[in-house]
């Protein structure tokens, strides 16, 4: 809310829909927020109530969360590609009174167990004839947005923000609104040179991972431009060259097979073998982090010739991956940034 009044005008997140990316003011975001909270608020839905998300990474994820807290809500991500039963098991778990789904999918995976979850009332699905940011807007044009003012700026900081379900923990983690900013802001510290004012960062992955969803929040606080990708190799590097960003949030394998379309390109040009020597000189001199006079050198003329090539597979102004999961293996990581692409593991 700082950021629409102080910087209305801002491009705070591109919105992909249709095939096209749609910059969208970080004035024009809040009010969706606010509107989306009024809905919330018209459908019954208490302050402390648990909505749970169940969607791949897009736009409407982070409207979504941005609107269940400005109206007192608790948010459940749960990762989109979860089986029938784990679903049952953390909307029971978590008690959640909503749960936002995306696909027909999601929503059958919901409906064959509803009968098992006494608080679950309410159940609206993003794709479909009545998408769920459009059907709650409508729902909440009676509600004055002083009533959505009310419920966010009685939120505390040791009230709990959001429930995470992390495969490796086998159960709930509860985190606080005091908690999530304090990871913001060390995030925020770490990376000052990647999150600020003028970057572009494009997530891709499932927003259930806290680390995906810590450095989304991150972009508000900064100012950098955000967009959301679903975690589809075929999608991302078909992408990469539109959205253009300077730093790109995705797992290991992801950074992987965009890496490896690079050598996919040279192919296709007949350029194998410039390719394959510029690439060894790429992986030595990000092993070593420089190097010998001569391997500095040849590093030089690969820059001018070759490498530019490949960094416009990761869209031509990335100049960092956060890798999330399993570490990048490292010959993969000094190739990076051999090229000019640093790699930050988050953790």
């Amino acid at each position: 809310m700082a950021n629409a009044e102080r910087f209305g005008g801002a491009i705070g997140v591109r919105r992909r829909a249709g095939g096209s990316w749609t910059d969208v003011t970080t004035k024009e975001f809040a009010a969706q927020v606010l509107d989306i909270a009024r809905g919330l608020v018209a459908a019954g839905l208490r302050a402390g109530d648990r909505v749970a998300l169940l969607s791949s990474t897009r736009y409407e994820w982070s409207l979504l969360d941005f609107a269940c807290w400005c109206a007192g809500l608790q948010t459940v991500p749960i990762d989109p590609d979860t089986g029938a039963e784990d679903i049952e098991w953390i909307l029971a778990d978590s008690a959640a009174n909503a749960v936002v789904v995306e696909t027909s999918a999601h929503r059958d995976a919901v409906c064959q167990v509803v009968d098992r979850l006494p608080e679950l009332t309410r159940i609206w699905r993003l794709d479909g004839p009545e998408p769920a940011v459009e059907e709650l807007t409508a729902l909440g044009a009676g509600i004055d947005v002083a009533v959505v003012h009310r419920r966010r700026l009685a939120v505390h900081a040791d009230d709990v923000a959001t429930i995470g379900y992390p495969p490796e923990r086998q159960k709930r983690v509860e985190v606080s609104h005091g908690e999530l900013l304090a990871e913001v802001r060390s995030t925020i510290a770490a990376l000052p040179a990647l999150l600020r004012a003028g970057n572009s960062l494009l997530v891709t992955g499932p927003m259930a991972d806290p680390l995906a969803h810590v450095v989304s929040l991150c972009c508000f606080y900064t100012r950098t431009t955000l967009g959301h990708l679903p975690d589809t190799g075929e999608e991302l590097a078909s992408e990469l060259g539109v959205f253009r960003p300077t730093v790109i949030v995705a797992d290991a394998d992801l950074v992987a097979t965009v890496q490896d379309a690079t050598r996919e390109r040279a192919d296709a040009e007949g350029r194998t073998g410039a390719y394959d020597a510029a690439s060894a000189v790429a992986t030595a001199y990000g092993a070593r982090r420089g190097g010998s006079l001569t391997l500095r050198l040849k590093r030089a003329v690969a820059d001018r010739v070759v490498y530019p090539k490949l960094r416009a597979v990761f869209g031509g102004r990335c100049v960092a991956v956060l890798t999330t999961g399993e570490p990048l293996a490292a010959d993969r990581t000094h190739f990076l940034r051999g090229i000019g692409i640093e790699v930050h593991p988050l953790t």
